[in-house]
């Protein structure tokens, strides 16, 4: 196979994975040697970010270690726990009651006994929260963006995708049908001309439009309204992925779908519990009947894997009891004032900081090579940081994707800030060096 001239710079510093992938040769397992000499070069000039093991609980400030077993401590800015609940005392609480109570395994799908009480009163609540729709719960996010795609997707249907959506969205579209339309980023206009012209063309078909209610890596966020109008115009559906600002964001929690008055309203609302509810899982909600049976017998990522645990079920139930009262108020508050405190404080270190406030503030970083080489200074100075580069995002657009937590404290967001500024100067140094 012939791959890609080689990068300017040694692969460590501007190729990306991709760069190594061959898809030729009959020895499957053959094929992945590039692959893994480039992580190996990454990870000996100290710019391979990923696969950090934690070996603190979450929080604030935390410790880790890299597949070389390189030691990084400091400011936590890599974990997604927007309210700070994963260590908080009734979470856990009633994770170890639950764990007494119904043992720590659900060891059954859905469809075949895997059900528990726990599970059944967390549909009930959400199908309440989001205005009497019925709720159905999956073992990962992931699995409810696809499955959900993949149950209500034909061959000959017909999906409007924005450019931006979440991979498991992008990929249950590549796999659900071969008529997928991407739109720029929050653009309803853009959805409005391609509807028509889809409509125009396809009287019968159906019509899926996929869109979120807050852009993680961008911090973007669509006119739900507008989305929802256009695509009943055009007899389209539309579903939303409110996994970033359900709970963290909004009042009462409701994220963006509340505060644009959107609840009840919108066709399909799915989301995860992985950002704000302490807990893996995520779900699906419909503004009609038949889904929730629809997606049991035919959502594969649901049918076919046990289902979420008593244990999981319970702990995100005590998140939200959290989320919904004054103190989830009082949390999110907290969060929204550190996320303008480091917004604002980048920003006046001329730092380039992307979307709208939310508990993601991504920072753009420059070229592949000094994205890469500023998050190994920001890891050596004490902040833990995740690097977004391609293929999550195009190759000039590499960034911090920093996740705020409600229980930062102004200290540690300034020294988020003393940081990045400090990693931005070694790199600017280490460009009057030779690369290799």
């Amino acid at each position: 196979m012939q791959l890609p001239d080689a990068p300017q710079l040694p692969p460590e510093l501007g190729a990306v994975s991709a760069d190594f992938l061959e898809t030729e040769g009959p020895d499957l397992l053959a094929r992945w040697g590039r692959h893994q000499e480039f992580w190996d070069q990454r990870l000996a000039a100290g710019l391979d970010p990923y696969f950090r093991t934690t070996t603190t609980r979450l929080g604030p400030e935390a410790e880790a270690i890299d597949r070389a077993e390189e030691r990084f401590s400091g400011v936590n800015f890599s974990s997604q726990d927007y309210l700070s609940l994963s260590n908080h005392p009734l979470v856990c609480a009633a994770a170890v009651s639950a764990v007494t109570h119904w043992g720590v395994h659900s060891a059954g799908s859905i469809v075949l006994q895997g059900g528990s009480l726990p599970l059944r009163a967390l549909e009930d609540r959400l199908a309440d929260l989001f205005c009497g729709r019925e709720a159905t719960v999956f073992p990962t996010g992931w699995a409810a963006g696809y499955g959900a795609i993949r149950c209500l997707v034909r061959e000959d249907d017909h999906i409007v995708l924005d450019i931006l959506s979440h991979a498991c969205l992008q990929e249950a579209a590549a796999n659900a049908t071969r008529h997928i339309h991407r739109v720029p980023n929050c653009s309803h206009e853009a959805v409005r001309r391609r509807l028509q012209t889809i409509r125009a063309a396809h009287p019968r078909a159906g019509i899926l439009v996929v869109t979120e209610g807050l852009f993680s890596m961008d911090s973007t966020v669509p006119q739900l309204r507008s989305m929802q109008e256009v695509c009943r115009t055009f007899g389209a559906t539309l579903m939303v992925d409110v996994a970033h600002d359900f709970g963290a964001l909004g009042d009462g929690g409701m994220g963006f779908v509340g505060d644009q008055g959107m609840l009840g309203e919108i066709d399909v609302v799915m989301g995860s519990f992985s950002k704000t509810f302490a807990s893996n899982g995520g779900f699906v909600l419909s503004r009609v009947p038949g889904l929730k049976q629809a997606l049991r017998v035919f959502a594969g990522p649901l049918t076919f894997s046990n289902a979420l645990s008593p244990v999981q079920a319970a702990t995100v139930l005590a998140a939200l009891d959290i989320v919904r009262s004054p103190e989830g108020a009082q949390r999110r508050r907290r969060l929204m004032a550190n996320v303008l405190r480091l917004r604002e404080g980048l920003t006046a270190r001329a730092f380039s900081v992307r979307g709208q406030p939310s508990a993601i503030v991504p920072v753009e970083l420059g070229s592949l090579a000094e994205a890469r080489r500023m998050t190994r200074a920001a890891l050596r100075l004490g902040a833990l940081v995740n690097l977004v580069e391609h293929p999550a995002v195009s190759r000039s657009t590499a960034r911090w994707r920093l996740q705020v937590m409600a229980d930062h404290e102004p200290a540690q967001i300034d020294r988020m800030v003393e940081i990045a500024v400090a990693a931005r100067e070694q790199v600017a140094e280490e460009h009057l060096l030779p690369l290799a």
